[in-house]
């Protein structure tokens, strides 16, 4: 993308329900995430299953990329509240490398996600960021990570292994509640 809130321009509706695989280069913003969304979600058509935001950036503007009662909007370099809350089309994904925090709810409903790359940078990660991913068998986090929320692998019941950064500081209440295959943390 050569500028953020471009990327429904770029792809069209007529092309947005039949990409499988999609890799974006570039600043993205809400209306960009937004597009995602509606491109992970089954209910709607969407076949979307694998996203490369390697070379991405998140930054703030845009629309809102999704609505509960109130509206969320980027920040700069964060992964915002229901980011992918409810993408359980969602099978693989790649984070932008100069991501610092993954929010609330980001992941929560996403049972598909087997393959999830977690960039250096990230420092935290908010409560139930990963409700019910199922799909997870294992999850490396970053050495820099210092904090993860309350009830943040809830119910990831096919998490068997986790490996847990040296300098983490704060693990909220029941962090791992319902992980039922979780036989090694490290």
């Amino acid at each position: 993308l050569d500028e953020a809130g471009t990327l429904p321009d770029k792809i069209g509706s007529a092309k947005r329900d039949k990409i499988t695989n999609l890799k974006i280069i570039g600043e993205i913003n809400g209306t960009d995430l937004r597009v995602i969304r509606y491109m992970l979600n089954r209910d709607t058509g969407g076949k979307l299953a694998i996203l490369d935001l390697s070379e991405a950036k998140i930054v703030r503007g845009g629309d809102y990329y999704y609505y509960d009662y109130e509206e969320f909007y980027t920040h700069d370099n964060e992964l915002g509240t229901h980011a992918f809350y409810g993408c359980s089309g969602l099978t693989s994904l790649t984070l932008p490398s100069g991501l610092t925090s993954i929010g609330s709810w980001a992941f929560t409903g996403c049972s598909g996600l087997t393959s999830l790359s977690l960039p250096s940078g990230l420092t935290s990660i908010g409560d139930q960021a990963f409700h019910e991913c199922s799909g997870l068998t294992s999850l490396s986090l970053p050495s820099g990570l210092t904090s993860i929320g309350n009830q943040v692998f809830c119910y990831c019941s096919g998490l068997t292994t986790l490996s847990l950064p040296s300098g983490i500081t704060s693990i909220g209440y029941n962090a791992f509640y319902g992980c039922s295959g979780l036989t090694s943390i490290y």
